[in-house]
C-alpha cells in the first residue's frame, strides 16, 4: 500500500523531514517514490539497484532499450557518475540547480543497468527544495516522468497515483506544479549544442556560454 505525504508550503518542518526520510528510506531499500521537481512530478529509484530499475520500467511500461536519466542533489554527485567536459562543467556550475539536462557519457568504472551502454547519459540537478533533499539523501538516482510511457507529464500527484497506483511506495504531494520542460544540452562532443528547447532559452544559455550551437532542428527525443 502506497503512502502519501504532504510536502507543500503549509507542511511543518518536522512533517516535511519525516516525508523526506520516508522517501529516501524507500528508495534506498529498493522501492519507488514519486517526488515534485521544478518541471513535473518524477518517479525515482536507486540508480545502482537492478531490481528497482526493473520495477520502475515495469511500472512505466518502458522497454529496457530506453536509457534512463540520472539526477542528484548536487553537481558534485553528478561529477562522480558522469564525464563532464570543461565546457559542460562550466555550464552546469552556472545553471544547476535548474531545468537543465546535460547529455554526456558515464564514468567507465560504473556498473549499472540504466540502458544501452553506448547511449548518452542524461543528468540533471533539479531546482526544487523537496527534490534536492530526497536526491541528496539517496545519491545518484534514476529520475524519470511519473507517468506511463506515452502519457503527458504529470503536474498533480493524483495523476501520478492514477497512472502508477500502489506499485509506487511513497508519493510526496507538493500540490499542483507549473508545467515546464527542461532544456536539453548535448555535451557529448567538444561542441556544446542546444538539443531541445525548454525553460532555459537559447538567449539565456548564451549569456553563460556564447559558443552554444542551436541544433534543435536535428534533435529527436525518445517517445
Amino acid at each position: 500500500m502506497s503512502e502519501v505525504f504532504k510536502v507543500d508550503e503549509k507542511t511543518s518542518q518536522a512533517d516535511l523531514q519525516l516525508a523526506i526520510e520516508a522517501a529516501v528510506s524507500a528508495v534506498k531499500n529498493g522501492g519507488l517514490a514519486v517526488i515534485p521537481t521544478d518541471t513535473s512530478y518524477a518517479l525515482i529509484c536507486d540508480a545502482f539497484n537492478d531490481q528497482a530499475i526493473s520495477k520502475l520500467r515495469n511500472v512505466k511500461k518502458q522497454t529496457s532499450d530506453i536509457s534512463l536519466p540520472i539526477a542528484a542533489g548536487s553537481i558534485e554527485t553528478i561529477r562522480g557518475v558522469a564525464n563532464l567536459s570543461t565546457l559542460a562543467n562550466d555550464l552546469a556550475s552556472a545553471l544547476w540547480p535548474g531545468p537543465l539536462t546535460l547529455l554526456t557519457t558515464a564514468q567507465d568504472s560504473l556498473s549499472w543497468n540504466i540502458g544501452q551502454s553506448d547511449s548518452a547519459l542524461a543528468v540533471r540537478v533539479p531546482h526544487h527544495e523537496v527534490a534536492q533533499a530526497v536526491l541528496s539523501g539517496v545519491g545518484p538516482t534514476v529520475m524519470t516522468g511519473a507517468q506511463i510511457v506515452g502519457s503527458p507529464s504529470v503536474q498533480k500527484v493524483e495523476q501520478a497515483q492514477s497512472e502508477l497506483s500502489d506499485l509506487v511506495d511513497i508519493y510526496l504531494d507538493f500540490g499542483a506544479l507549473t508545467p515546464r520542460i527542461s532544456t536539453v544540452i548535448d555535451a557529448t562532443t567538444d561542441q556544446i549544442r542546444l538539443a531541445r528547447k525548454g525553460e532555459l532559452t537559447l538567449a539565456q544559455l548564451r549569456e553563460v556560454m556564447p559558443s552554444i550551437i542551436d541544433a534543435t532542428a536535428s534533435y529527436v527525443t525518445n517517445p
